[in-house]
Protein backbone atom coordinates (compact mmCIF):
# COMPACT_ATOMS: atom_id res chain seq x y z
CA UNK A 1 0.00 0.00 0.00
CA UNK A 2 2.83 2.15 1.07
CA UNK A 3 4.67 1.40 -2.18
CA UNK A 4 1.57 2.59 -4.19
CA UNK A 5 0.74 5.81 -2.75
CA UNK A 6 4.51 6.59 -3.20
CA UNK A 7 4.26 5.88 -7.02
CA UNK A 8 0.81 7.85 -7.22
CA UNK A 9 3.05 10.64 -5.48
CA UNK A 10 5.57 10.70 -7.63
CA UNK A 11 3.93 10.87 -10.54
CA UNK A 12 1.93 13.34 -9.13
CA UNK A 13 5.64 15.56 -8.79
CA UNK A 14 6.31 14.79 -12.14
CA UNK A 15 6.59 18.38 -14.02
CA UNK A 16 5.11 18.71 -16.86
CA UNK A 17 6.38 20.65 -20.09
CA UNK A 18 4.87 22.54 -22.61
CA UNK A 19 6.83 22.08 -25.90
CA UNK A 20 6.11 25.37 -28.23
CA UNK A 21 8.60 26.01 -31.56
CA UNK A 22 8.27 29.49 -33.03
CA UNK A 23 9.60 29.74 -36.96
CA UNK A 24 10.31 33.36 -38.09
CA UNK A 25 13.28 35.37 -39.74
CA UNK A 26 14.12 37.11 -36.93
CA UNK A 27 16.71 37.64 -33.86
CA UNK A 28 15.25 38.85 -30.96
CA UNK A 29 18.41 40.05 -29.73
CA UNK A 30 18.83 42.40 -33.03
CA UNK A 31 17.15 45.99 -33.26
CA UNK A 32 14.60 45.63 -35.63
CA UNK A 33 11.20 46.56 -34.39
CA UNK A 34 7.71 46.28 -35.77
CA UNK A 35 4.66 44.13 -34.59
CA UNK A 36 6.22 40.71 -35.75
CA UNK A 37 9.32 41.69 -33.65
CA UNK A 38 7.29 42.87 -30.74
CA UNK A 39 5.15 39.46 -30.88
CA UNK A 40 8.04 37.24 -30.66
CA UNK A 41 10.15 39.46 -27.76
CA UNK A 42 6.96 39.26 -25.91
CA UNK A 43 6.34 35.31 -26.57
CA UNK A 44 10.04 34.95 -25.08
CA UNK A 45 9.39 36.80 -22.18
CA UNK A 46 5.72 36.24 -20.61
CA UNK A 47 5.89 32.34 -22.04
CA UNK A 48 4.64 30.41 -18.87
CA UNK A 49 7.32 28.53 -16.37
CA UNK A 50 5.54 24.81 -17.19
CA UNK A 51 6.39 25.87 -21.27
CA UNK A 52 9.55 25.15 -23.09
CA UNK A 53 10.54 27.46 -26.27
CA UNK A 54 12.34 26.69 -29.24
CA UNK A 55 13.35 29.33 -31.76
CA UNK A 56 14.40 28.62 -35.06
CA UNK A 57 15.46 32.10 -36.83
CA UNK A 58 18.38 34.43 -37.79
CA UNK A 59 21.31 35.15 -36.25
CA UNK A 60 21.71 39.19 -36.85
CA UNK A 61 24.89 39.82 -35.01
CA UNK A 62 27.02 37.32 -35.93
CA UNK A 63 28.54 35.86 -32.88
CA UNK A 64 26.37 32.10 -33.03
CA UNK A 65 27.19 29.01 -35.25
CA UNK A 66 24.57 28.60 -38.05
CA UNK A 67 22.06 25.20 -37.40
CA UNK A 68 23.38 24.36 -33.63
CA UNK A 69 21.18 24.66 -31.04
CA UNK A 70 22.05 27.94 -28.67
CA UNK A 71 20.73 28.61 -24.74
CA UNK A 72 19.83 31.97 -24.75
CA UNK A 73 18.94 34.48 -22.25
CA UNK A 74 16.34 37.01 -23.08
CA UNK A 75 15.10 39.58 -20.56
CA UNK A 76 15.58 37.27 -18.14
CA UNK A 77 14.08 34.23 -19.90
CA UNK A 78 15.65 31.19 -21.10
CA UNK A 79 14.89 29.58 -24.73
CA UNK A 80 16.75 27.27 -26.84
CA UNK A 81 17.82 29.39 -30.69
CA UNK A 82 18.57 27.89 -33.36
CA UNK A 83 19.88 30.14 -36.14
CA UNK A 84 19.83 28.56 -40.27
CA UNK A 85 20.60 31.78 -41.92
CA UNK A 86 23.02 34.75 -40.79
CA UNK A 87 21.64 37.76 -42.20
CA UNK A 88 22.16 41.51 -40.38
CA UNK A 89 19.71 44.29 -39.36
CA UNK A 90 21.55 46.13 -41.88
CA UNK A 91 20.38 44.28 -44.78
CA UNK A 92 16.78 43.76 -43.41
CA UNK A 93 16.65 47.28 -43.74
CA UNK A 94 17.60 47.66 -47.52
CA UNK A 95 14.31 47.15 -49.23
CA UNK A 96 14.46 43.91 -51.18
CA UNK A 97 13.88 43.60 -55.42
CA UNK A 98 13.20 40.01 -55.05
CA UNK A 99 11.49 37.35 -53.34
CA UNK A 100 14.79 35.12 -53.60
CA UNK A 101 17.04 38.52 -51.91
CA UNK A 102 14.67 39.27 -49.73
CA UNK A 103 14.91 37.98 -45.99
CA UNK A 104 12.07 35.73 -46.02
CA UNK A 105 13.20 34.42 -49.50
CA UNK A 106 16.13 33.74 -48.28
CA UNK A 107 14.83 32.32 -44.72
CA UNK A 108 12.56 29.54 -46.87
CA UNK A 109 16.03 28.53 -48.76
CA UNK A 110 17.21 27.82 -45.28
CA UNK A 111 14.18 25.94 -43.73
CA UNK A 112 14.77 23.81 -47.07
CA UNK A 113 18.41 23.32 -46.73
CA UNK A 114 18.16 22.59 -42.57
CA UNK A 115 14.99 20.14 -43.12
CA UNK A 116 16.50 16.97 -41.53
CA UNK A 117 18.01 18.67 -38.30
CA UNK A 118 14.80 20.47 -37.90
CA UNK A 119 12.66 17.85 -38.35
CA UNK A 120 14.48 15.69 -36.01
CA UNK A 121 14.69 18.37 -33.51
CA UNK A 122 11.08 19.25 -33.25
CA UNK A 123 9.35 16.02 -33.22
CA UNK A 124 12.28 14.79 -30.51
CA UNK A 125 10.46 17.84 -29.04
CA UNK A 126 6.52 16.99 -29.42
CA UNK A 127 6.35 20.37 -30.24
CA UNK A 128 3.51 22.51 -31.35
CA UNK A 129 4.24 25.31 -33.76
CA UNK A 130 3.53 28.99 -33.97
CA UNK A 131 3.75 30.32 -36.74
CA UNK A 132 3.87 33.95 -37.89
CA UNK A 133 4.43 34.07 -41.60
CA UNK A 134 1.71 31.85 -43.96
CA UNK A 135 4.60 31.17 -46.34
CA UNK A 136 6.12 28.64 -43.72
CA UNK A 137 3.24 26.69 -43.20
CA UNK A 138 4.41 23.75 -44.90
CA UNK A 139 6.77 22.80 -42.44
CA UNK A 140 4.44 21.50 -39.68
CA UNK A 141 2.35 20.09 -42.03
CA UNK A 142 5.09 18.10 -43.82
CA UNK A 143 6.24 16.79 -39.86
CA UNK A 144 2.56 16.14 -38.96
CA UNK A 145 2.53 18.48 -36.02
CA UNK A 146 -0.49 20.75 -35.38
CA UNK A 147 0.56 24.68 -35.62
CA UNK A 148 -1.10 28.08 -34.71
CA UNK A 149 -0.94 30.84 -37.16
CA UNK A 150 -1.54 34.14 -37.07
CA UNK A 151 -1.44 36.58 -40.07
CA UNK A 152 -0.08 40.03 -39.60
CA UNK A 153 -0.44 40.91 -43.21
CA UNK A 154 -1.94 44.57 -44.29
CA UNK A 155 -5.74 42.63 -45.34
CA UNK A 156 -6.68 45.33 -47.57
CA UNK A 157 -5.23 44.59 -51.02
CA UNK A 158 -6.30 48.32 -52.30
CA UNK A 159 -4.32 50.20 -50.12
CA UNK A 160 -0.84 50.75 -50.95
CA UNK A 161 2.03 49.47 -48.90
CA UNK A 162 5.80 49.53 -48.30
CA UNK A 163 5.83 45.94 -48.76
CA UNK A 164 7.53 43.43 -51.42
CA UNK A 165 4.93 40.73 -50.46
CA UNK A 166 1.85 43.48 -52.36
CA UNK A 167 3.87 42.87 -55.61
CA UNK A 168 4.03 39.41 -55.10
CA UNK A 169 0.36 39.29 -53.54
CA UNK A 170 -0.22 36.08 -55.35
CA UNK A 171 2.85 34.04 -53.04
CA UNK A 172 0.75 35.48 -49.95
CA UNK A 173 -2.66 34.70 -50.90
CA UNK A 174 -1.38 30.79 -51.84
CA UNK A 175 -0.13 30.82 -48.44
CA UNK A 176 -2.83 32.20 -46.53
CA UNK A 177 -5.15 29.46 -48.16
CA UNK A 178 -2.77 26.57 -47.35
CA UNK A 179 -2.31 27.87 -43.73
CA UNK A 180 -6.21 28.33 -42.98
CA UNK A 181 -7.03 24.94 -44.17
CA UNK A 182 -4.08 23.23 -42.07
CA UNK A 183 -3.60 25.25 -39.10
CA UNK A 184 -5.54 24.25 -35.87
CA UNK A 185 -5.86 27.74 -34.80
CA UNK A 186 -5.63 31.10 -37.46
CA UNK A 187 -5.35 34.44 -35.85
CA UNK A 188 -5.47 37.61 -37.33
CA UNK A 189 -4.31 40.92 -36.21
CA UNK A 190 -7.69 42.77 -37.16
CA UNK A 191 -11.37 42.22 -37.10
CA UNK A 192 -11.32 43.60 -40.82
CA UNK A 193 -9.08 40.49 -41.67
CA UNK A 194 -11.00 37.98 -39.92
CA UNK A 195 -14.30 39.36 -41.29
CA UNK A 196 -13.05 39.20 -44.64
CA UNK A 197 -11.43 35.60 -44.13
CA UNK A 198 -15.07 34.46 -42.60
CA UNK A 199 -16.46 35.11 -45.56
CA UNK A 200 -14.03 33.99 -48.06
CA UNK A 201 -13.22 30.58 -46.16
CA UNK A 202 -17.55 29.52 -44.45
CA UNK A 203 -16.43 26.00 -43.45
CA UNK A 204 -13.13 27.21 -41.97
CA UNK A 205 -15.08 29.97 -39.54
CA UNK A 206 -14.52 28.33 -36.32
CA UNK A 207 -11.11 28.64 -36.67
CA UNK A 208 -10.61 31.92 -37.67
CA UNK A 209 -10.24 34.22 -34.89
CA UNK A 210 -8.75 37.86 -34.29
CA UNK A 211 -6.00 38.11 -31.52
CA UNK A 212 -5.99 41.98 -30.05
CA UNK A 213 -2.49 43.54 -29.80
CA UNK A 214 -1.03 44.52 -26.49
CA UNK A 215 1.20 46.80 -24.83
CA UNK A 216 3.94 45.01 -22.70
CA UNK A 217 3.35 47.40 -19.69
CA UNK A 218 6.70 46.88 -17.53
CA UNK A 219 8.46 48.81 -20.42
CA UNK A 220 5.55 51.04 -21.18
CA UNK A 221 3.88 52.67 -18.15
CA UNK A 222 3.02 55.85 -17.07
CA UNK A 223 5.74 58.57 -16.82
CA UNK A 224 5.06 62.65 -15.72
CA UNK A 225 4.69 64.78 -18.60
CA UNK A 226 7.58 67.00 -19.94
CA UNK A 227 7.61 70.46 -18.94
CA UNK A 228 4.75 72.94 -20.99
CA UNK A 229 7.28 75.62 -21.20
CA UNK A 230 9.29 73.41 -23.93
CA UNK A 231 7.87 73.11 -27.42
CA UNK A 232 4.60 71.24 -27.36
CA UNK A 233 6.07 67.79 -28.83
CA UNK A 234 3.59 65.56 -30.93
CA UNK A 235 5.21 61.32 -31.43
CA UNK A 236 4.45 59.05 -34.11
CA UNK A 237 6.12 55.68 -34.59
CA UNK A 238 5.57 53.03 -37.70
CA UNK A 239 6.04 53.08 -41.01
CA UNK A 240 4.47 55.95 -43.45
CA UNK A 241 2.52 53.63 -45.40
CA UNK A 242 -0.16 55.41 -47.78
CA UNK A 243 -2.88 54.34 -45.70
CA UNK A 244 -1.48 55.88 -42.54
CA UNK A 245 -2.34 59.26 -44.58
CA UNK A 246 0.80 61.05 -43.90
CA UNK A 247 -0.40 63.91 -45.82
CA UNK A 248 -3.48 64.62 -43.57
CA UNK A 249 -0.89 63.92 -40.77
CA UNK A 250 1.84 66.52 -41.90
CA UNK A 251 -0.64 69.13 -42.94
CA UNK A 252 -2.01 68.72 -39.53
CA UNK A 253 1.11 69.51 -38.03
CA UNK A 254 1.75 72.46 -40.36
CA UNK A 255 -1.72 73.96 -38.84
CA UNK A 256 -1.02 73.10 -35.51
CA UNK A 257 2.48 75.01 -35.61
CA UNK A 258 1.02 77.81 -37.00
CA UNK A 259 -1.56 77.76 -34.00
CA UNK A 260 1.20 77.74 -31.41
CA UNK A 261 3.80 80.19 -33.14
CA UNK A 262 5.79 77.27 -34.00
CA UNK A 263 6.26 76.15 -30.62
CA UNK A 264 6.00 72.98 -31.73
CA UNK A 265 8.13 69.74 -32.32
CA UNK A 266 7.21 66.82 -34.15
CA UNK A 267 9.06 63.33 -33.02
CA UNK A 268 8.92 60.57 -35.44
CA UNK A 269 9.93 56.78 -35.04
CA UNK A 270 10.68 54.83 -37.79
CA UNK A 271 12.71 54.54 -41.08
CA UNK A 272 10.38 55.14 -43.84
CA UNK A 273 11.19 58.30 -45.79
CA UNK A 274 8.77 61.28 -44.84
CA UNK A 275 10.36 63.30 -47.77
CA UNK A 276 8.36 61.85 -50.64
CA UNK A 277 5.41 63.49 -49.20
CA UNK A 278 5.26 67.04 -50.52
CA UNK A 279 3.38 68.08 -47.20
CA UNK A 280 6.19 67.33 -45.18
CA UNK A 281 8.52 69.92 -46.08
CA UNK A 282 6.36 72.59 -44.39
CA UNK A 283 7.02 70.77 -41.28
CA UNK A 284 10.87 69.39 -41.86
CA UNK A 285 12.64 71.81 -39.75
CA UNK A 286 10.58 71.25 -37.14
CA UNK A 287 10.73 67.24 -37.39
CA UNK A 288 13.35 64.73 -35.05
CA UNK A 289 13.63 61.44 -36.97
CA UNK A 290 14.45 59.29 -34.60
CA UNK A 291 15.02 56.06 -36.91
CA UNK A 292 14.75 52.83 -35.43
CA UNK A 293 14.18 52.26 -31.82
CA UNK A 294 14.18 49.43 -29.30
CA UNK A 295 11.36 48.58 -27.14
CA UNK A 296 13.19 50.66 -24.18
CA UNK A 297 14.24 53.30 -26.50
CA UNK A 298 10.62 53.83 -27.91
CA UNK A 299 9.11 54.10 -24.70
CA UNK A 300 12.00 57.41 -23.50
CA UNK A 301 10.87 59.02 -26.66
CA UNK A 302 7.31 58.55 -26.01
CA UNK A 303 7.78 59.95 -22.37
CA UNK A 304 9.63 62.93 -23.80
CA UNK A 305 6.21 64.31 -25.70
CA UNK A 306 3.72 65.67 -24.64
CA UNK A 307 1.07 63.56 -27.53
CA UNK A 308 0.71 60.89 -30.08
CA UNK A 309 -1.39 61.18 -33.09
CA UNK A 310 -2.95 58.75 -35.78
CA UNK A 311 -4.25 59.78 -39.01
CA UNK A 312 -4.86 56.07 -40.55
CA UNK A 313 -7.43 55.00 -42.99
CA UNK A 314 -7.61 51.69 -41.85
CA UNK A 315 -5.61 49.50 -38.88
CA UNK A 316 -6.12 46.84 -36.53
CA UNK A 317 -5.48 48.24 -32.66
CA UNK A 318 -2.36 49.94 -33.72
CA UNK A 319 0.61 49.16 -31.13
CA UNK A 320 1.97 52.80 -31.35
CA UNK A 321 -1.29 54.01 -30.12
CA UNK A 322 -1.52 51.47 -26.95
CA UNK A 323 2.36 52.35 -26.13
CA UNK A 324 1.83 55.77 -26.44
CA UNK A 325 -1.27 55.78 -23.85
CA UNK A 326 0.39 53.29 -22.05
CA UNK A 327 3.04 56.14 -21.43
CA UNK A 328 0.54 57.86 -20.07
CA UNK A 329 0.28 60.33 -23.25
CA UNK A 330 -2.89 61.10 -24.98
CA UNK A 331 -3.65 60.25 -28.78
CA UNK A 332 -5.06 62.42 -31.09
CA UNK A 333 -7.06 60.27 -33.58
CA UNK A 334 -8.80 60.04 -37.02
CA UNK A 335 -12.13 57.96 -36.20
CA UNK A 336 -11.55 54.15 -35.99
CA UNK A 337 -14.09 51.84 -34.16
CA UNK A 338 -11.80 49.92 -32.34
CA UNK A 339 -10.25 53.02 -30.66
CA UNK A 340 -13.45 54.03 -29.26
CA UNK A 341 -12.73 51.43 -26.65
CA UNK A 342 -9.34 53.09 -25.41
CA UNK A 343 -9.42 56.72 -27.03
CA UNK A 344 -11.93 58.99 -24.82
CA UNK A 345 -12.24 62.61 -25.62
CA UNK A 346 -10.83 65.02 -23.18
CA UNK A 347 -9.08 62.25 -20.63
CA UNK A 348 -6.82 59.97 -23.04
CA UNK A 349 -6.89 62.39 -26.55
CA UNK A 350 -9.82 62.81 -28.93
CA UNK A 351 -11.22 60.87 -32.00
CA UNK A 352 -11.96 63.04 -34.84
CA UNK A 353 -14.92 62.30 -37.70
CA UNK A 354 -13.80 61.31 -40.76
CA UNK A 355 -15.86 63.77 -42.34
CA UNK A 356 -14.96 66.48 -45.41
CA UNK A 357 -11.83 67.43 -47.06
CA UNK A 358 -8.51 66.62 -46.26
CA UNK A 359 -8.20 70.29 -44.79
CA UNK A 360 -11.12 70.49 -43.11
CA UNK A 361 -9.72 67.12 -41.22
CA UNK A 362 -6.28 68.79 -40.59
CA UNK A 363 -8.40 71.63 -38.54
CA UNK A 364 -10.14 69.67 -36.54
CA UNK A 365 -7.65 67.93 -35.78
CA UNK A 366 -5.01 70.73 -34.99
CA UNK A 367 -7.45 72.27 -32.82
CA UNK A 368 -7.84 69.04 -30.35
CA UNK A 369 -4.20 69.26 -30.01
CA UNK A 370 -4.38 73.15 -28.74
CA UNK A 371 -6.78 71.40 -26.52
CA UNK A 372 -4.87 68.19 -25.29
CA UNK A 373 -1.90 71.05 -24.44
CA UNK A 374 -4.54 72.90 -22.08
CA UNK A 375 -6.05 69.95 -20.79
CA UNK A 376 -2.06 69.08 -20.32
CA UNK A 377 -1.29 72.44 -18.75
CA UNK A 378 -4.48 72.81 -16.40
CA UNK A 379 -4.24 69.18 -15.15
CA UNK A 380 -7.11 68.04 -16.82
CA UNK A 381 -5.73 65.40 -18.29
CA UNK A 382 -3.02 63.14 -16.27
CA UNK A 383 -0.48 60.22 -17.35
CA UNK A 384 -2.09 57.83 -14.94
CA UNK A 385 -5.74 58.38 -15.87
CA UNK A 386 -4.65 58.05 -19.90
CA UNK A 387 -3.03 54.54 -19.01
CA UNK A 388 -5.70 52.91 -17.55
CA UNK A 389 -7.50 52.89 -20.90
CA UNK A 390 -5.24 50.34 -21.92
CA UNK A 391 -5.70 47.66 -19.11
CA UNK A 392 -7.76 45.08 -21.29
CA UNK A 393 -4.66 44.98 -23.98
CA UNK A 394 -2.12 43.78 -22.10
CA UNK A 395 0.26 40.39 -22.14
CA UNK A 396 -2.04 38.98 -19.49
CA UNK A 397 -5.12 39.24 -21.44
CA UNK A 398 -4.08 38.92 -25.13
CA UNK A 399 -1.25 36.39 -25.37
CA UNK A 400 -2.15 34.31 -22.61
CA UNK A 401 -4.79 33.28 -24.99
CA UNK A 402 -1.92 31.79 -27.87
CA UNK A 403 -0.66 29.71 -24.53
CA UNK A 404 -3.71 28.51 -23.93
CA UNK A 405 -4.53 27.64 -27.99
CA UNK A 406 -1.25 25.59 -27.53
CA UNK A 407 -2.11 24.00 -24.08
CA UNK A 408 -5.29 22.34 -25.62
CA UNK A 409 -3.91 21.27 -28.70
CA UNK A 410 -0.93 19.51 -26.79
CA UNK A 411 -3.30 18.02 -24.11
CA UNK A 412 -5.58 17.16 -27.23
CA UNK A 413 -3.26 14.97 -28.92
CA UNK A 414 -1.05 13.78 -26.08
CA UNK A 415 1.96 15.62 -26.89
CA UNK A 416 2.97 16.71 -22.84
CA UNK A 417 6.59 15.52 -22.41
CA UNK A 418 7.39 14.76 -18.79
CA UNK A 419 10.59 16.06 -17.28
Amino acid sequence: MTSNVTLAQRARNIRRRYQICLIHPFDPRGQKVGGLETYIRDFITFHPQDTDLLFIGVDSIGDLAVGQVHRLTFRGRQFDFMPILRYSDEQAREAAKTIRSSLTGQFFMALLRNFRSIAQLIRARKCTVDLRRVEFSWLPVILRLPFVQMLHGEGVPKLKMDSLLRKYSFVHNAGERFAIATSEKFLCVNPFITERLQKTYPSRKEKIDTLWTWVNTDIFEPQPFPSTDLPFRVVFAGRLDEFKQPPLMFRTLARLRHRLNGHLEFHYVGTSDPTRFAEFGNIADITIRHGFKDAAGLAATIASAHAGILTSEFEGMPRCVLETLAIGRPVVAMHLPQLESVIHDGISGYLVPRNGLLDDMAEVLAERFVAVRSDIASGRIRPEAVATSIESFTPGTQLARVFRYHREIQNARHLLAMA
